[in-house]
């Protein structure tokens, strides 16, 4: 679990789908656990326009030097924090071709899972397999004295819609259990409580605009 300074919790916001202009690509985590924001120009770190790059870093300069630049073999990326040095930043660049995608919390579902939250959020077009919003993994250490089998035999009968990713075999340490709305609230609190050790991670699907 990543940590972050009060500052850091108290000073993120989500953008929605749109900001400014730009499309936002949902953030995974919050980067390097203090910028809640992320740019990605044009470049690389092999070619890059060097008056631009001189050009952002001068933009960036004029407002903080809270920030952190990486060139990898397919962009050029910049982490902020503030939103109004990002306002900035955005407005010099978002109708040149240099700035290519803006990656921040969308909703304050979003942004709560980026900060420790027990919930994982994961934005896709569609469920899993098509009707499941519900992603629950499990995870077992070897040796442990509760079996795969009784874990398994356990799932099978207290749910009636779901979808078990290791069902056949009696000797998995790791598996996934995907599950509807309906079959959640109805079961996940009994497989809390029976096995709440063995749950390593529950993800939820938020559905992208089309």
């Amino acid at each position: 679990m990543a940590f972050y300074t009060q500052s850091t919790k108290n000073t993120c916001i989500p953008l929605g789908s749109i900001y400014n202009g730009v499309k936002v690509t949902p953030s995974e985590k919050i980067y390097y656990g203090d910028f809640q924001f992320k740019l990605c120009f044009d470049g690389n770190q092999f070619h890059y326009d060097i008056l631009f790059l001189s050009d952002l870093i001068n933009t960036i300069h004029k407002d903080t030097w809270h920030y952190r630049m990486q060139m990898t073999s397919k962009s050029i990326n910049i982490y902020l924090h503030e939103k109004d040095v990002l306002d900035n930043v955005i407005k010099r660049y978002q109708h040149t071709d240099y700035l290519k995608s803006l990656h921040a919390p969308l909703d304050q579902d979003h942004l709560d899972s980026l900060l420790d939250s027990d919930t994982e959020y994961v934005y896709r077009n569609k469920y899993w397999y098509g009707n499941y919003p519900i992603k629950i993994s499990l995870f077992r250490r070897f040796q442990e004295e509760v079996s795969a089998k009784e874990i398994s035999d356990f799932i099978k009968g207290s749910f009636d819609e779901y979808r078990l990713h290791d069902s056949y075999s009696d000797k998995w340490y790791v598996n996934y259990l995907w599950l509807t709305h309906e079959e959640f609230k109805k079961g996940y609190p009994f497989l809390k409580l029976s096995y709440g050790d063995y749950i390593d991670k529950i993800q939820k699907v938020k559905l992208l605009e089309k």
